[in-house]
């Protein structure tokens, strides 16, 4: 006898449970929340890939940059001599004019 009436109160509950959600599903999904890790997982793998190119490029501007400094380096089979001439390299004199202070405040008495 207790098993009836529990029957009876289990029943409509759960019914009513499933129109409702049946009803809601055409409102809002149903499924549990993402949060979104698709989306961050999509911007994680193209930010890498981005990151990826970038370095292959800067590695290939590298071995560029050392080839051309090596092919000035050793230029024709025998190795160039850098002269530096000093006049070359330092400056002219230039006088600058150097402003005056401003002179001290009046004290007044």
């Amino acid at each position: 006898m207790c098993s009836k009436g529990l029957f009876k109160r289990i029943l409509p509950f759960f019914a009513t449970f499933a129109v409702g959600l049946f009803i809601a599903s055409f409102f809002v999904s149903i499924s549990g929340p993402r949060f979104g890790l698709g989306e961050r997982r999509m911007r994680r793998f193209e930010e890498m890939q981005r990151i990826r190119v970038d370095n292959e490029e800067l590695r290939n501007e590298n071995l560029r940059l050392r080839n051309e400094m090596e092919s000035m380096r050793f230029g024709s089979g025998e190795r160039r001599q850098f002269q530096f001439h000093m006049d070359e390299m330092t400056s002219p004199d230039v006088s600058v004019p150097v402003p005056l202070p401003p002179p001290p405040p009046r004290v007044r008495r």
